[in-house]
């Protein structure tokens, strides 16, 4: 088939979609490899003139069949060329690359915590190599993006993993312990430090991995099946951040293109923010009895509540302004009144106390009433709450989320005649997702200041077995070293710094090593 005929029957059916597109000779031999945000006018512009470059007149008089393969976005076009291009290993795209040599995306396997880099040929052995890629800019530009989702070191610092003999645990070793501006900034977990295990950290470099060979259909498959894996196991702190993770990946697929500048801030805040517009739309548009409208600086507030057979109860509160969480907000309860397992009266006490305490501070979580209430639970929390905002006379739409099928209910007041009314969110939907990391967040914060009081009265008793320390220097190590473990493990010079009687750290050395 000549050029002409190619033109006059193959162009027409190529779509105005991103794809890339396949070039094969007379033999059928695939002879180069190409991306592009609109297939039909890319390809057609190989047709259209005589190139000066001598060698595209040469590509374009060898082409006898042309194919392409449709993507959802710019992005996964440019994914997908590398690996076809590493697939076929097209002579002309070989040909075509102005006397240098492709890069690639290496991370380092020879350390403990790899080093993300970009480079020109592939010397280092035992590292993992992503590519070829043709442009470095492109590829700078999603990594520059992937790494506030998945953060890397790039610094030349020498970091091990190595076993301490004293405690036979795994301790991280470091040239410079300090942590730099890129942890500063959000773009390292700063494992120099000891803040990010081995296992995390490499966890990081493995989703960046999945993106650049796998593509970000497949990514984000993967990270919402675990996502479930860690909210079925009531593990919501690890479930939101998957959650979010795809948020953002889905800002990349869906906004970027690989001519846009990924580094625009105002343009990724800005869509983010859209989105969650969104989304407060979709869960308002539900709750269809009240009166409530998405206005600038719609908050949210969500209680739940965590205790064990009644002990260390307490509950939590959760605010979201705008879609977002505002963690200034969140406040704490420990529940006074019931030691025994009652969940209606913990939550109605909770309430009670947030909506008796009256602040004047702008700033303050009590001094502006939220325009909507969530409840982690089903009809019987929402009842407990609903008899304590009447008894108040507070006027604010409060809705109950049950565990089991994700469902709203909320109470329809019907000239005193009461009745519940439930509303089902589309799964996937913006909405869902939203209510789903109000509550996920909810549990987060509840548990973990519920852990905490176990932990401490864990802690106390161990403590007060210690000759020579009182509540003030208990409080205070504690406060220095976070836990018992941490007092254990820690110097004598450091203890020297709260407790200067010498037999006193002894009693210390004693005692943890003997409840160890």
């Amino acid at each position: 088939m000549s050029n002409e005929e190619i033109i006059k029957f193959q162009l027409p059916d190529l779509p105005d979609t991103p794809g890339c597109y396949i070039y094969r000779d007379i033999n059928q031999s695939v002879i180069y490899v190409g991306k592009a945000k609109n297939l039909k006018k890319r390809v057609s512009s190989y047709f259209a003139k005589i190139h000066s470059d001598p060698h595209i007149n040469n590509l374009v008089a060898n082409i006898i069949s042309i194919e392409h393969i449709s993507t959802d976005s710019e992005l996964e076009a440019f994914i997908l060329e590398t690996n076809l291009i590493k697939k076929y290993k097209p002579y002309y795209n070989r040909d075509l690359k102005d006397d240098k040599n492709y890069i690639w995306i290496m991370i380092d396997k020879n350390e403990d915590f790899p080093r993300l880099q970009i480079v020109r040929s592939k010397t280092r052995k035992n590292a993992i190599y992503l590519g070829p890629y043709h442009y470095t800019m492109p590829v700078r530009r999603i990594l520059s993006r992937l790494r506030k989702i998945y953060p890397y070191r790039t610094c030349n610092r020498i970091i091990k993993e190595v076993i301490d003999p004293k405690t036979n645990k795994k301790i991280i070793k470091s040239s410079d312990p300090i942590p730099c501006l890129y942890y500063h900034l959000g773009l390292c977990q700063a494992p120099c430090a000891g803040y990010i295990s081995k296992k995390k950290y490499n966890q990081n470099l493995r989703g960046i991995n999945t993106f650049f060979t796998k593509g970000h259909n497949e990514l984000v498959k993967t990270l919402k099946s675990d996502m479930e894996k860690y909210t079925k196991r009531y593990e919501f702190e690890k479930s939101a951040d998957l959650r979010n993770k795809i948020q953002d990946l889905e800002y990349i697929k869906q906004r970027v293109t690989i001519e846009d500048t990924f580094t625009d801030e105002n343009a990724f805040h800005e869509e983010k923010k859209k989105h969650k517009l969104k989304a407060l739309g979709e869960l308002v548009n539900k709750l269809d009895y009240f009166d409530l409208k998405v206005q600038e600086n719609f908050k949210i507030e969500c209680f739940d509540i965590s205790n064990i057979q009644g002990k260390n109860a307490v509950g939590s509160m959760v605010v979201f302004v705008d879609g977002n969480p505002a963690k200034n907000l969140y406040r704490k309860f420990k529940i006074k009144t019931k030691t025994t397992p009652d969940d209606f009266a913990m939550m109605s006490e909770m309430l009670s106390r947030r909506f008796k305490h009256k602040s004047s501070k702008p700033d303050d979580s009590f001094s502006i009433n939220p325009d909507l209430i969530i409840i982690d639970g089903g009809k019987g929390q929402l009842s407990s709450v609903y008899k304590v905002l009447t008894a108040l006379n507070i006027d604010i739409p409060v809705v109950g989320l049950a565990k089991q099928n994700e469902d709203i209910f909320f109470i329809k007041d019907k000239e005193g005649e009461l009745e519940f009314v439930q509303r089902r969110l589309n799964f996937n939907s913006d909405g869902y997702f939203l209510i789903q990391r109000i509550r996920d967040e909810s549990h987060r914060f509840a548990i973990n200041y519920h852990r905490k009081l176990r932990s401490l009265g864990q802690t106390a008793s161990i403590l007060d077995d210690i000759p020579g320390i009182g509540n003030v220097t208990k409080k205070k190590l504690l406060r220095a070293f976070g836990s018992v473990e941490g007092i254990k493990h820690a110097k004598d010079k450091d203890l020297q710094t709260i407790i200067k009687n010498k037999s006193t750290i002894e009693n210390i050395r004693k005692v943890l090593q003997f409840n160890d």
